[in-house]
């Protein structure tokens, strides 16, 4: 039996003998998922009131849908006040033409503390509702932000050089509006498939207890300073441009070196950065706590880098995700001895960077290694990767999981006594799930 029809049986029986009183269900409902409390006003009582938005509270609210965020004169400030009681989550999903939001009435409800309990924003399309936005980022308890535009995935390929160019000054414009959110932002995500200049970062200079940090489109060859100054950060996630458009600089690994006061950081994604060195990573070094590191379509990436790798003693998660068509060095057994000193690490992905499948022998000492993930330049039978998997075990004592990927794979699983293999496909582009 579901929760939803465990509660249906009960509030078919609430009578003032049979237990819960109705306003209890207050307290139980606030556990339900969007779908399921569906259900409930579908087959619960009445006089539950189960439309009363109190209900809803805490799930996302979606203001291109919820009339009181347009010219709707219907709803007074009380039923306004009842909506967004201890509401938590907005959502703004859809193009401006397809939106009936005026921002001069969003607004007055900020000005006015309608929205004050608001700790989580999502904008879709955020290229279209720039001045929603710069409203919505002065609200004093956002603590998470997350915008996305993918004008290009939804054909913008096509559509105007000027049109274009607007998206582009929106997107400037949006991130500028950034210097006047709340100081308690712990986390920023902003996704585009345009290119937004690194000189735009200035405006995130101010965060200073953002803990979680990821930017897709962003060029940055300039800007990293400003990164570098936010120095409560536990996560960062950088892509230089993009599956759809690639900046015209390179970054100089040098600047990522103002990156060294970030000294909390737990986890760095890079991609994108190429040609970098030990260099690049010796900013990483410095922290004693980085547990995870994620180089992806980072072309040309030294085999020197690993020395720098090796000096981060805590790491348990090393992926070096490159596909076939990256422009790749090869990793001779001189780099990779020196992940040797990784004596925590859990989980290593090399994609296309080892010159035979058998060099992993050289990784003997990585004994606490429970999970690789492999790409190579040759193929290999069932036969002889069994063969391969036999000789490795001895090697790698603690070995649960393989994973092998290649273009257009077959997703399949198989065992070699008690270890697990899996076959899987991975192309340009693609997402990559390695945890």
């Amino acid at each position: 039996m579901s929760p939803v029809q465990q509660i249906n049986n009960n509030l078919n029986m609430s009578s003032p003998a049979s237990g819960i009183p109705s306003h209890q269900w207050f307290n139980i409902v606030q556990f339900l998922e969007a779908d399921d409390l569906k259900s409930l006003r579908l087959t619960g009582s009445k006089h539950l009131r189960l439309f009363d938005p109190l209900f809803t509270s805490h799930l996302s609210l979606r203001m291109d849908v919820v009339p009181f965020f347009g010219a709707d004169k219907k709803y007074t400030s009380r039923s306004i006040r009842r909506w967004m009681h201890n509401r938590k989550r907005l959502v703004l999903n859809g193009r401006e033409e397809h939106t009936n939001i005026h921002p001069a009435r969003v607004k007055y409800l900020v000005e006015h503390g309608f929205l004050d309990a608001v700790s989580q924003i999502v904008v879709y399309d955020c290229s279209c509702h720039g001045a929603v936005i710069s409203q919505l980022v002065r609200l004093p308890n956002v603590s998470t932000l997350q915008l996305v535009d993918h004008h290009l995935a939804r054909g913008g390929q096509i559509m105007s050089e000027e049109r274009d160019c607007k998206v582009q000054e929106n997107l400037d414009s949006i991130v500028d509006s950034l210097r006047n959110i709340s100081s308690s932002l712990n986390v920023l995500d902003i996704e585009v498939d345009c290119v937004v200049s690194g000189k735009r970062l200035t405006a995130l200079e101010d965060m200073k207890e953002l803990k979680s940090l990821r930017l897709r489109g962003f060029d940055f060859s300039e800007g990293v300073k400003s990164i570098g100054r936010l120095t409560q950060l536990e996560h960062l996630h950088l892509c230089h441009g993009n599956f759809y458009s690639s900046p015209e600089k390179e970054i100089s690994e040098e600047d990522l070196l103002e990156l060294s006061d970030l000294t909390n950081i737990k986890s760095v994604h890079l991609e994108g950065f190429d040609a970098l060195t030990d260099v690049g990573l010796k900013s990483f070094c410095q922290n004693k706590e980085v547990k995870e590191l994620v180089l992806k379509h980072c072309q040309d990436l030294s085999g020197d880098s690993c020395s720098s790798m090796g000096a981060m003693p805590s790491l348990n998660a090393l992926h070096i995700i490159n596909s076939a068509y990256d422009d790749i060095q090869d990793f001779e057994t001189e780099h990779l001895v020196q992940l040797l000193p990784l004596k925590e690490l859990k989980t290593l992905s090399l994609f296309y960077v080892l010159i035979d499948q058998y060099d992993i022998l050289d990784l003997e000492g990585l004994d606490n290694l429970e999970t690789l993930n492999v790409a190579f330049t040759i193929d290999m039978s069932q036969e002889e990767f069994c063969v391969f998997c036999k000789t490795i075990l001895p090697v790698l004592p603690s070995l649960k999981k393989v994973r092998v990927f290649g273009e257009d794979f077959m997703a399949y699983k198989m065992t070699v006594g008690d270890l697990e293999i899996e076959f899987g496909s991975f192309n340009l582009g693609d997402m990559l799930y390695l945890d």
